[in-house]
């Protein structure tokens, strides 16, 4: 491989400051002492601590317990439901006696916040104090306010998390968006466990796909049109050489060659790659500004191309990958019982493949990762799981877990985007479009929203649209965009959510919401406590998400939690509360549940309006 050429050479070091940099982060971040959000701990935490050792005690067993505490079914009158299944395992028991002996053992000792425990079959279901535990509960999130279901479960950990990654020279599509927004929530969602995230967009700015762009520009690209719209100009030049494609496919060869030039560094070629490279980052800043969404790292494939010999060469002599002798391009076989596939091609040119596997190494070695996570569509299964394997062959993990974060299409108007058809949808387009309809609601539904604050609340609740309408759906299916759905303040909606945080927020205005919890907080009505207890699983919630890399179970959660509220609502007056501890303790339930839906809206990467 010949010397690079300066433009590329200027890319590199720029790049290479934003890893020094994110490295001397994460230095001070593992540096700094372990701390808890709560000395004592969340109340589902005491409670799982007091019966692991309840368990360890009654078997005389030595090791750490797998076990869990789930909400019951509505059905079951009681709090928390513990499984036996796991246990009964261990101790080589029945789940069922397991269960028995567990609830007698938790009665002998239960202390102030279990009331009640009873063996359902393999389950112990366990009922809560209705005044000290929930007290507790309040008050936690009373000490904590924004940070409150966090934790430093994971601290000093580093995960780092691929996402994004458009191409250069296109405008961000919607076929983008999937990615940038399931991967902004994870990373959001690992830093509220404990680890220390960094956010890598690793953009597509190399490959065969350059060379057609630079035939385009040269043949058909007129200086005039493309400083108007630079990156849109090119998306449109990129589509038109696929059109002439088809009519003359020699051209596909000269596309071909250039690419090749510019891989072994033409000055030239350098040059005016460097200029689609800047003009489409301008354009990005833009439309991930809109998202609240920003990089430790924006690098890209380009940064790894000097590293790729190594990897070549390492493969070569560990007799994984051979040089076929009749194509001469470089093969992988027999991997694990995975379909072949090359790591260079017959004219030297590299691949995804040798790139991902260069940058993987790389990235493992600089910051010792515990997590990396690549948020990318589900039709890149197969090449991961290739990566993965071969990564792990050459050494190249170490003690890292990585892991393909695949997600399913996204469609709209039954259609799937592609920038080779020109039937790519721009971000900002979409974006732009769900403000506009948020502001038609909102002129509609509120007279006192006028000027600049109706403009802010609907680019809020617009936004939270586009992002919601992804984030409460399973990442692994495919989605596709209802503007009656996805702008419901009624439910099953980020403004359905957002409009539950305004409306408790004016009632404690109306009310003093400042009061302080009391003491001893009391209520009266079973909803009361079903929403107590609600707040009370949030932290699970964020851990459950987190361990299955799904965003979708805090938004289930919150909307759950929003319906209760709602029903509080149209039952109880805060207002209208004559008894003052009463009134008290009530006002701090909706303090709680509005600071939970923020906290977990701010985990999807969305905010809420100061009025709707």
């Amino acid at each position: 491989m010949q010397k690079p050429s300066k433009a590329l050479a200027a890319i590199k070091k720029s790049i290479a400051k934003e890893f020094v940099k994110t490295k001397a982060r994460i230095v001070r971040e593992k540096k700094r002492k372990k701390s808890s959000i709560l000395e004592k701990g969340y109340l589902l935490e005491r409670i799982e601590r007091e019966l692991r050792e309840t368990i360890r005690e009654l078997y005389a067993l030595d090791r750490v317990l797998p076990l869990r505490l789930d909400e019951p079914p509505g059905h079951v009158p009681a709090d928390i439901s513990v499984p036996c299944f796991d246990i009964a395992k261990i101790v080589a028991e029945s789940p069922t006696a397991v269960a028995g002996a567990l609830a007698k053992a938790i009665l002998i000792g239960s202390g102030t916040l279990i009331a009640a425990a009873e063996a359902a079959g393999p389950f112990v279901n366990i009922s809560l104090s209705r005044g000290e535990s929930f007290g507790e509960v309040l008050a936690a999130v009373e000490l904590a306010k924004e940070r409150y279901g966090r934790s430093a479960a994971y601290h000093g950990e580093v995960a780092l998390i691929d996402y994004s990654h458009p191409n250069i020279a296109k405008p961000i599509g919607v076929g983008h968006l999937r990615s940038t927004i399931i991967g902004e929530s994870l990373a959001r969602i690992y830093e509220a466990v404990g680890f220390s995230v960094i956010r890598d967009n690793y953009l597509g700015d190399w490959g065969t796909q350059f060379g057609k762009l630079m035939y385009a520009y040269e043949r058909w690209g007129r200086d005039a049109e493309i400083k108007k719209d630079p990156v849109v100009e090119l998306k449109n030049l990129y589509v038109r050489f696929h059109e002439e494609a088809k009519k003359n496919p020699l051209i596909e060869d000269e596309a071909r060659a250039l690419a090749q030039k510019l891989e072994v560094g033409d000055k030239r070629l350098g040059k005016l790659w460097l200029k689609f490279r800047d003009w489409s980052i301008k354009d990005y800043a833009r439309v991930y500004a809109l998202l609240r969404v920003s990089f430790d790292i924006m690098g890209g494939e380009s940064f790894v191309i000097d590293r790729i010999p190594a990897v070549l060469a390492d493969a070569k002599e560990r007799g994984l990958a051979r040089t076929d002798p009749e194509t001469g391009a470089m093969v992988v076989e027999n991997l694990d019982g995975l379909p072949s596939f090359l790591l260079q091609k017959k004219d030297d040119a590299t691949l995804y493949m040798s790139r991902d596997l260069a940058m993987i190494r790389f990235r493992v070695e600089l910051f010792s990762l515990a997590r990396i996570l690549y948020v990318v569509g589900d039709e890149q299964t197969l090449h991961f799981r290739q990566l993965f394997a071969l990564a792990e062959k050459l050494g190249y993990l170490k003690d890292t877990k990585p892991e393909h974060i695949a997600f399913g299409l996204l469609f709209l108007g039954g259609k799937k985007m592609s920038t080779r058809r020109g039937t790519l949808v721009e971000l900002d387009e979409l974006i732009e479009e769900s403000v506009e309809k948020a502001k038609e609601i909102m002129t509609e539904k509120s007279a006192a929203l006028r000027g600049r604050e109706l403009l802010r609340a609907a680019e809020i609740i617009g936004i939270g649209a586009v992002i919601y309408n992804d984030l409460r759906q399973s990442r692994t299916t495919n989605i596709s965009f209802s503007w009656e759905k996805m702008l419901n303040f009624e439910t099953g909606s980020a403004a359905y959510l957002q409009y539950t945080a305004v409306r408790i927020a004016s009632i404690l205005g109306k009310v003093d919401g400042r009061r302080r919890l009391p003491k001893n907080p009391q209520f009266e009505y079973p909803i009361e406590f079903e929403l107590a207890k609600k707040i009370a699983f949030f932290p699970r919630a964020i851990e459950r998400a987190q361990e299955e890399n799904a965003p979708h179970y805090i938004a289930l959660y919150l909307e759950e939690l929003a319906q209760i509220f709602n029903s509080f609502y149209q039952s109880i007056s805060v207002q209208k509360t004559e008894d003052d501890n009463l009134k008290n303790s009530r006002l701090a339930l909706i303090r709680a549940v509005r600071i939970v839906i923020e906290n977990g809206l701010a985990l999807l990467n969305i905010c809420v309006p100061k009025k709707m």
